[in-house]
C-alpha cells in the first residue's frame, strides 16, 4: 500500500465511523464501509480506481446519503403532521434511485424542493385567517361599543369602511399574490382545521368558528 492509498484508507475510515451505529444513516454507513474496505483491501492503485469508478461507489454513496437524510426528514414531518412540507422528501425519495451522477442528484433535488416550496407557499396563505384576527377584533369592538346617538352614524361609517378595506385588500392584493403561485387558488376554510394550521391559532374551537364567519364578511368570501 503506497502512501496515497494509506491516506485515502484513513480518510474513508473516518467517514465510515461518522455514520457507524447511527440508525438514521444505515444506507450511508454501508456505502461508506464499502469505500473504506475497497481502499483498505486493494492491492494496487489500478485496482481501487477500477472498482471505484466501475462500481460507481461515489454515486451510490451520494444516493444513500440523500435517501437517509430525506427519509429522516419525511418521518419527522409526518410525525408532526406537516404533510405539505413532507411532499418534498416524498418526491425526492420516489426518484433518488434513478439518479446516475452527482450533477443530476444536486440539480433534481433542488428542482423538487423548489417545487415543494411553491406548494408550501400556497398552503401558508391559510395563515391570512389568523393574521386578520386583530382587524376582526377591532371591528367587533366598534360594533359593540355603546355610543351616544350623535356618534352612531360615525360608528357605522367606521365599521363599513373597515369592512370595505378588507374586501378591497383581498381582491387587489391577497388574491393576485396567491394566484401568482396557483392561478386557480381560492381560500379554503377547511384547511384551518388541519393540525399544521390549527395549532397556530391559540383560541378555542368555538371562537375559531365565529371568526370564520366574521372573516368571510371582512374579506367578502363565501
Amino acid at each position: 500500500m503506497d502512501q496515497n492509498q494509506k491516506e485515502y484508507t484513513e480518510y474513508y475510515e473516518v467517514r465510515m465511523k461518522k455514520y457507524e451505529n447511527n440508525p438514521m444513516y444505515t444506507n450511508t454507513y454501508q456505502t461508506e464501509k464499502a469505500l473504506y474496505e475497497l481502499m483498505r483491501d486493494a492491492k494496487t492503485k489500478e485496482e481501487y480506481q477500477e472498482k471505484f469508478f466501475n462500481g460507481k461507489l461515489n454515486i451510490k454513496n451520494a444516493i444513500a446519503l440523500v435517501k437517509d437524510r430525506e427519509s429522516a426528514r419525511l418521518k419527522h414531518l409526518k410525525d408532526i403532521k406537516e404533510f405539505i412540507r413532507a411532499k418534498g422528501s416524498e418526491s425526492i425519495l420516489a426518484e433518488v434511485d434513478s439518479f446516475e451522477n452527482e450533477g443530476q442528484i444536486t440539480t433534481r433535488c433542488n428542482e423538487l424542493m423548489q417545487k415543494n416550496m411553491v406548494e408550501i407557499s400556497i398552503d401558508e396563505f391559510t395563515d391570512h385567517f389568523y393574521s386578520d384576527f386583530t382587524a376582526l377584533e377591532n371591528i367587533e369592538v366598534a360594533m359593540r361599543a355603546q355610543v351616544p346617538d350623535r356618534w352612531q352614524d360615525e360608528q357605522k361609517r367606521y365599521v363599513d369602511s373597515e369592512l370595505e378595506k378588507g374586501k378591497s385588500d383581498w381582491q387587489e392584493s391577497v388574491l393576485p399574490n396567491a394566484r401568482q403561485y396557483d392561478p386557480n387558488w381560492v381560500f379554503n376554510y377547511d384547511l384551518i382545521w388541519e393540525e399544521r394550521h390549527r395549532r397556530r391559532i391559540p383560541v378555542p374551537d368555538e371562537v375559531v368558528k365565529q371568526r370564520i364567519e366574521d372573516h368571510k364578511k371582512y374579506r367578502g368570501l363565501k
